[in-house]
């Protein structure tokens, strides 16, 4: 299988930067790990059962995000139950209503020896009613990714990440793992950046990279430039790399919508030597980008939330669909427009598309086997004015 792209995976120590302990002393560790909401009518409320718990919090996060309950559900009294590191203690109380209706409500939580805090944000907030229930079925509307909305990661300021929404983010990339491997690098060195200079407006650069000595020593000698709607996880990446990239994971990425066609517009240049992960010079190969786009059901048979993986994004028998494009090459003369259909391997259930029991995850690499460590330093994908045109 090809895989999609490379990760650096050696990233178990930044989560202690940002975790709010010290040398790893017992109680005095302050981190909300998991996060549900209890309410009496559950279906009423919860497009899926799923949608109701935080799992699995990555310590790196202070904004905590519910996927959108049902229209018109009252958000002005609702409990959020806590799971802390052992011993913390939640103000306001862990349980205790709380109106989320005119935004986050801010929770501290601190440590058991008192010595240290942490302060959360938690959002809350009802989809909005459909304001054209009229809309014919059969008249596309779209979903623009323009890349304008970009910033320094607050943790590091290290590199920088993206978001097509106020608060939160859903896209995400690998440049947590570069900059382990080349810490001293600026955040114009990693990866993935933006583009000043895009097609309209700013873009995303995309960019193969050399990952020094360390990724010598680790056998991932680089690291290609990626960009993909989901989260990238941490926590799991130094045991089982191809795990840290949740593709289509989070709220933002559930839809109610049928997916027709991946539009926008890139430009490609490979590098100019193809290398296997030994580093062995692979005559007459020349790198190639990739793009493509995945619908697929995220809840699995246990009703547990799913999302794709680096080992399983373009083969999970989740997958419902998938428009890809083909043969990312070098172009010439400027930007090239894309636009690919999605391919139903089978139709979508209304009851479950109505109920968000699908998500999409939109990916872009500058190495189609980056994941393998495989590919050309300096092959350089560049992505603009990406649209997803749909259905209701």
């Amino acid at each position: 299988m090809v895989k999609p792209f490379s990760l650096i995976a050696i990233v178990a120590f930044a989560t202690t930067l940002t975790s709010c302990f010290k040398d790893e002393a017992p109680n005095n560790e302050c981190d909300i790990v998991e996060a549900r909401i209890q309410v009496e009518n559950p279906d009423e409320v919860f497009f899926q059962q799923s949608n109701a718990e935080l799992l699995g919090i990555e310590s790196t996060k202070t904004d905590l995000i519910f996927p959108d309950l049902r229209p018109n559900s009252d958000v002005t009294a609702l409990p959020v139950y806590f799971k802390t590191t052992p011993g913390a203690t939640v103000s306001p109380e862990s349980g205790s209503a709380q109106n989320f209706a005119n935004g986050p409500v801010t929770y501290v939580v601190t440590s058991e020896d008192g010595q240290y805090s942490r302060t959360y944000r938690v959002f809350i907030k009802a989809e909005e009613a459909n304001q054209n229930p009229d809309q014919p079925e059969d008249q596309l509307a779209y979903i623009h990714y323009n890349f304008e909305n970009y910033s320094l990661d607050p943790a590091t300021s290290k590199f920088y990440m993206w978001s097509d929404y106020e608060n939160g983010y859903n896209w995400a990339t690998g440049n947590p793992g570069f900059s382990i491997a080349r810490g001293s690098a600026k955040p114009d060195q990693y990866p993935t950046t933006p583009l000043a200079e895009g097609y309209d407006g700013a873009a995303v650069k995309l960019e193969t990279c050399d990952t020094g000595p360390f990724g010598v020593i680790v056998n991932m000698r680089i690291a290609a430039g990626n960009l993909f709607t989901g989260v990238f996880d941490s926590k799991s990446a130094t045991k089982e790399p191809l795990m840290a990239t949740h593709f289509g994971d989070g709220s933002y990425n559930q839809i109610n919508y049928r997916p027709v066609t991946l539009s926008g517009y890139y430009q490609y240049t490979p590098g100019a030597t193809f290398k296997d992960k030994n580093a062995k010079v692979v005559e007459g190969r020349i790198d190639k980008g990739d793009i493509y786009a995945v619908v697929f059901r995220n809840v699995d048979s246990e009703g547990k939330a799913f999302y794709l993986t680096g080992d399983n994004v373009l083969t999970s028998p989740q997958i419902v669909a998938l428009a890809r494009v083909p043969n990312v090459v070098k172009t010439e003369g400027g930007w090239k427009k894309f636009a690919v259909d999605f391919n139903y391997i089978r139709e979508l259930d209304a009851a479950i598309l109505a109920n968000k029991g699908y998500s999409m995850a939109v990916v872009f690499t500058s190495s189609i086997e980056g994941a393998a460590f495989e590919g050309a330093v300096g092959s350089t994908l560049l992505i603009d004015k990406v649209s997803i045109a749909y259905k209701k």
